[in-house]
């Protein structure tokens, strides 16, 4: 399972818990790494919790994912991610939107 090289054993762990493996199967993980460095490039440092909690994000395409953090960022400020970060349910805008 690709995901275990983006996150630390204990999340992995969770991850198999917490979701299907037939849902888990389905993951691209070309699609899933384009993502998962849109996070990193807008400084998310939270991106186990999010594969954690919001593996779903991960399915959908690149530019509505960045089309969704661009209106999060507009929404919240410059301090998006920290707000974010603090309150992760803002990441269902990026569920919502697509």
């Amino acid at each position: 399972m690709f995901i275990h090289k983006y996150v630390s054993d204990f999340y992995f762990t969770q991850i198999m818990f917490n979701y299907d493996i037939q849902f888990l199967s389905s993951l691209n993980e070309e699609k899933f790494l384009k993502i998962y460095n849109l996070f990193k490039e807008y400084n998310f440092y939270f991106i186990e919790d999010i594969i954690l909690s919001y593996l779903e994000i991960f399915l959908f395409e690149y530019d509505d994912i960045l089309k969704g953090i661009n209106l999060l960022k507009e929404k919240l400020g410059d301090d998006f991610v920290s707000i974010i970060g603090k309150n992760m349910s803002y990441l269902e805008l990026l569920l919502s939107n697509n």
